[in-house]
């Protein structure tokens, strides 16, 4: 394997070969790699790439409920990207890296904080089905077809806006992958609601903020994005939100079944004026402590 380096768009185009079709997003062809080479390089952009996972399923994280006609991978400025010869695609690029500036054109940039995948590990790619594998490529020729086009007046806002599409296919597809992922995804469900039983119990003198990094902490195989969002996927909530529900339900079991004063219970957890523990109430449920810790079938929505 190459030693990694860092490379500039056009940098990489050259160590490919290639040309620089556009000063901000370059196109990835493992096919101009010699026999069995593998290119590693990290650089100030955005990569979208497929891999094969044939000899590493594991590193990839494929499941056996995942499909199996392709993988996606993601990375953001700063990571390690690999290319390898063995990855190209049949007669199609494999991928594309860009620019962070194109998060600022008009059609991404509210939409950043959607394609949360980037902040993923390799282990948590995404598996296509063969429907999404072809549309995936589709897009990818889309984007390069414009590419090749002369530079004018119109590029920036075409480009922008195929990469728009490509990563909105992408959030659908991860959504799709959490769906199919129900029995795997239960068991971290269960696994993060143990994790906050025994943080709750043991360390109730803590923040819900410092609860938040226990849990990452106990479910160190995720990345905290991935946590976030297969958290959101399951629940409709996200990581926090779904952390003060629970404890919540947590303060409602101490305070109705064991009898404890909620005085108590809500210092236990940093609520020192009982007001900023009724304004949390009103936050996540929408109604006053009062009625909620009278409710004993009160359940999660």
């Amino acid at each position: 394997m190459n030693d990694i380096r860092t490379f500039t768009i056009d940098e990489f185009n050259k160590q490919m070969q290639q040309p620089t079709l556009h000063p901000e997003v370059a196109v990835i062809d493992p096919a101009r790699l010699e026999d069995d080479g593998t290119l590693c390089f990290t650089g100030n952009f955005y990569a979208i790439r497929f891999v094969q996972t044939r000899c590493g399923e594991a590193r990839y994280g494929r499941k056996c409920a995942d499909f199996q006609y392709g993988t996606l991978v993601f990375t953001k400025p700063g990571d390690i990207v690999r290319v390898c010869r063995e990855d190209a695609v049949d007669g199609s690029i494999s991928g594309i890296l860009f620019h962070p500036e194109l998060f600022s054109t008009k059609s991404l940039v509210f939409k950043k904080t959607d394609y949360t995948f980037f902040d993923y590990r390799e282990n948590e790619s995404l598996h296509l089905s063969l429907q999404e594998k072809r549309i995936v490529q589709d897009r990818l020729e889309h984007l390069h077809e414009e590419l090749r086009r002369d530079i004018d007046r119109h590029s920036l806002r075409l480009v922008s806006a195929g990469l728009e599409l490509l990563l909105d296919y992408c959030v659908r597809f991860y959504e799709r992958q959490f769906a199919c992922r129900t029995d795997i995804d239960g068991e971290y469900m269960e696994k993060l609601d143990k994790t906050l039983s025994q943080y709750f119990s043991l360390c109730g003198q803590k923040s819900v903020e410092g609860g938040i990094s226990k849990v990452e902490s106990a479910l160190s195989s995720l990345s905290p994005a991935y946590l976030n969002d297969f958290v959101r996927a399951e629940t409709g909530k996200t990581l926090a939100e779904y952390i003060r529900i629970r404890m919540m339900e947590y303060i409602k079991k101490r305070v109705h079944k064991e009898g404890c004063p909620l005085e108590q219970v809500a210092g236990e957890f940093g609520f020192y004026q009982p007001r900023l523990l009724a304004l949390l109430y009103r936050q996540v449920f929408g109604c006053q402590p009062e009625h909620y810790l009278l409710t004993p079938d009160y359940k999660l929505n």
